[in-house]
């Protein structure tokens, strides 16, 4: 008996893949090296992206403390002009005060001078004053309603000093303004005369009933 047999039944190996051509390496090398270059090229854009944001964040800082800067001068000098302005309006008040002090006690000096009489050719000037002028007893009278109204104690004073104020008056003999014209070189003293003053509210009127409207008053601790 005659075996069948099993040539065509034993299977093929495969055959193995064909070796790539020359000029398919050539292309897939050319291809890496393209990839390779993109990639630097993205990082090296990347790099320059970056960089560039922190050179514009830099910027913006420095602007920004620059403007600081000029906004903290612009507001030191507007500070200083508006207190040399302030200076130059409290210099013009002290000057005009000082100049109306020194007017104020020149009209006090006028009449008083006027109270005591002139010599010679200005005797009937001193005469005309007088007619018009307060009486002899009348500064003494004021000293006197003004001295209980005073708080001081006069023991401690070597001397007897005298502080002169400008007295205003208001027709009804209201004192409406106390300004030291002379101080007594006793600030205590001055203080307290002053305070005297104020207190006292209202000046008794003159022996023949007038008022004057503005007065040199000297008050002494003794």
């Amino acid at each position: 008996e005659v075996m069948p047999s099993l040539v065509g039944s034993v299977a093929k190996a495969p055959e193995p893949a064909p070796a790539p051509k020359a000029p398919d390496i050539a292309l897939e090398r050319e291809k890496k090296l393209k990839e390779q270059k993109e990639q630097k090229e993205r990082e090296l854009e990347q790099q320059q992206q970056q960089k560039k944001k922190e050179l514009e964040a830099k910027q913006r800082a420095e602007d920004e403390a620059q403007r600081k800067k000029e906004q903290q001068q612009k507001l030191a000098e507007q500070k200083k002009q508006q207190e040399a302005e302030a200076k130059q309006v409290e210099a013009k008040k002290a000057e005009a005060a000082a100049k109306q002090a020194a007017a104020d006690r020149a009209a006090a000096l006028k009449r008083m001078q006027g109270l005591a009489g002139a010599s010679g050719a200005d005797d009937s000037k001193g005469t005309a004053l007088r007619s018009s002028g307060p009486s002899s007893g009348y500064a003494g009278r004021i000293a006197a309603a003004v001295k209980p109204n005073i708080t001081f104690d006069n023991t401690t004073v070597d001397g007897n000093p005298a502080a002169e104020f400008a007295v205003n008056l208001a027709p009804d003999g209201t004192i409406v303004g106390v300004k030291l014209t002379k101080s007594s070189g006793l600030p205590s003293w001055d203080e307290a005369a002053e305070r005297g003053l104020r207190k006292t509210e209202k000046v008794p009127r003159d022996i023949d009933g007038r008022i004057f409207p503005s007065l040199i008053v000297t008050l002494r601790p003794k």
